[in-house]
Order: C-alpha cells, then sequence, then structure tokens
C-alpha cells in the first residue's frame, strides 16, 4: 500500500513539472500572438495617419528623401500603394536610422513653420 502511495506522488510531482512547463509554453504562445498582433496595429495606425493627413505630394517628397521615389513613378503608384512602400520601407529594421532623421527633421520643420517669424523664412 505504501509503493501505491509513493508512485502516486511521484505522479503528482511530474503533473505538476508538467503544468508549469505548459503554463509557460502557452505564455510564449500568447507573447508571439501579441507582439503579431502590435506589429500589425502599429502597420495599421500607419496607414491611417497616411491617409488622413498626407497628400500624394507629401507623401512623394517622403519617399524622395527615402530615395525610393523611382520605385514609386516606376510602377505608377496611387496612394494606397505609395502607404503601403512608405509602410513597408519603414518597418524595416535596416531602414530605422534613416526613418528616425526623416520624422526628426519633419518635426523641426513643422516647429519653423508654427513659429510666427521663423515661419516666413521656410520655403517649404
Amino acid at each position: 500500500m505504501s509503493e501505491n502511495i509513493q508512485l502516486n506522488i511521484d505522479e503528482i510531482e511530474e503533473e505538476e513539472e508538467e503544468d508549469v512547463m505548459l503554463s509557460e509554453l502557452i505564455n510564449n504562445i500568447e507573447n508571439t500572438i501579441l507582439m503579431d498582433n502590435n506589429e500589425e496595429s502599429i502597420k495599421v495606425s500607419q496607414m491611417i495617419d497616411y491617409q488622413m493627413n498626407y497628400t500624394v505630394k507629401q507623401l512623394i517628397v517622403i519617399c524622395d528623401y527615402y530615395g525610393i521615389l523611382k520605385q514609386i513613378k516606376c510602377n505608377k503608384c496611387n496612394k494606397d500603394e505609395i502607404i503601403h512602400i512608405l509602410i513597408d520601407f519603414e518597418n524595416d529594421e535596416n531602414n530605422e536610422d534613416i526613418v528616425s532623421t526623416r520624422k526628426n527633421m519633419w518635426f523641426y520643420m513643422n516647429e519653423l513653420k508654427n513659429d510666427k517669424i521663423m515661419k516666413k523664412y521656410v520655403l517649404w
């Protein structure tokens, strides 16, 4: 009879270990899903921002800054296609530096345009 008790304790310990491993696995899967959804939601928010707040001319200026204007002109892209190309470019890790610099420069340009005195010197 005590052998059965010993065996049952071993089984419980194994089940607890399996439960811990299972919960870790579930957490890892949930984190991966959240990260994928987060990346997707970032792209959707970028798409909405470009769609609502930028004209095609402004998007072309951004493409020119990134050096991808030739690709846009060769393919005769419409606004939605330009936005998709920009989002793909900006979310590529290899382009992180130029994207950061461009956003910084655009911020400064807007600051200058919104200043009473400096706006007369900005040709943008």
